[in-house]
């Protein structure tokens, strides 16, 4: 993987890209999905923070990279668009989600990773890889050639999904 053709996802970010360029991250209770189209190698990957938008903006039109359910559909929108390519023809990968507010009465990694598989699951799109959960943060490394994730766990050894 060249460290040139790395494009950070940054929170509440959609990112879209073909072959040589991989797309990288870090999460605590974010989740991020990474959609591929092996046919293509072209994929995307959306950084979200909260499961659904309505949650903090009743009324308003949030941005919709901030949360699964908006975001998600929009990550396959843009696909669509500059690719030209169906839903069908993607697999998933998901990560994230860890508890790492400690102190918090809610959640939120929990609800991050239930939105994104019931989201998925709606889509018909199978996730095919995954790491979720835990208390520690994560790096993950989304490479468009291959449709590999390399995932990191902080303090952990690397692993390939």
């Amino acid at each position: 993987m060249s460290i040139e053709n790395r494009i950070l996802v940054g929170v509440g970010d959609i990112k879209i890209d073909k072959d040589p360029v991989v797309l990288s991250t870090f999460l605590g209770s974010c989740v991020a999905v990474c959609l591929y189209s092996p046919s293509r190698k072209a994929g995307g990957m959306i950084h979200y923070l909260l499961p659904r938008a309505r949650e903090i903006q009743e009324g308003k039109i949030p941005r919709k990279e901030k949360y699964a359910d908006t975001g998600i559909p929009e990550l396959l929108r843009r696909l669509k668009n500059v690719f030209n390519i169906e839903k069908d023809d993607f697999v998933a990968k998901m990560f994230g989600g860890a508890n790492v507010l400690k102190m918090a009465r809610r959640r939120v990694g929990e609800e991050n990773i239930e939105a994104a598989r019931a989201i998925l699951r709606g889509l018909k799109i199978a996730v095919v890889g995954a790491s979720t959960g835990g208390e520690r943060g994560y790096k993950i490394d989304f490479d468009l050639a291959t449709g590999k994730v390399f995932c990191q766990i902080f303090n952990e050894e690397v692993k390939e999904y």
